[in-house]
């Protein structure tokens, strides 16, 4: 049985031969090819698909209407509030944080932002370096050694710490007795 790698492209978001952006509800004609051993899809325009070459036939070919691709889907914890209030918690340098920071640093490296380097043991503390993947920066994050019964309550205590602040609404005044 002979094997053949499908390489699907998915409808692009302009015009092949006008370069233009596609709009909502605007007729797209869509053509498959074989070209230099290979399957190529091509999204033309209305007009665009008027003025091709007919005496090159597509293998397939469809029309259909422009529909945007709906926006991303907001990650439940985006990776800059994360990634600031670590930054902040740092600078701050508070003891009472130092677990926070810890939990921090594991989430963004399991979100692939930072990559333990090494762990330096000093004395009786654990540091562990991290680098920022995307600056290069060093970070350094004391491991404070955190059993499993603690994790429960650190880990409130960061979700607590990324909550979104919400502004309460003027108290309305009632108006003065006459």
């Amino acid at each position: 049985m002979l094997t053949q790698e499908w390489n699907i492209q998915p409808r692009a978001l302009q015009c092949a031969a006008t370069g233009k952006a596609f709009e909502k509800g605007e007729r797209v004609f869509s053509a498959l090819y074989w070209r230099d051993g290979v399957y190529a899809r091509v999204d033309l325009s209305a007009d665009a698909w008027q003025a091709r070459n007919e005496n090159i036939e597509p293998l397939s070919a469809w029309q259909t209407d422009f529909v945007p691709a709906p926006p991303p889907e907001p990650e439940t914890l985006r990776k800059d509030d994360a990634e600031s209030l670590l930054r902040r918690l740092m600078a701050e340098g508070a003891p009472a944080t130092r677990n926070a920071r810890y939990i921090l640093a594991l989430m963004l490296e399991r979100k692939k932002v930072l990559r333990q380097i090494e762990r330096q043991r000093n004395e009786n503390v654990s540091v562990l370096v991290y680098e920022h993947l995307p600056s290069g920066e060093v970070w350094l994050i004391d491991d404070p050694g955190l059993k499993l019964n603690e994790l429960q309550a650190v880990q409130e205590e960061v979700a607590h710490l990324l909550e979104p602040v919400t502004v309460a609404p003027a108290a309305e005044t009632a108006p003065a007795a006459s």
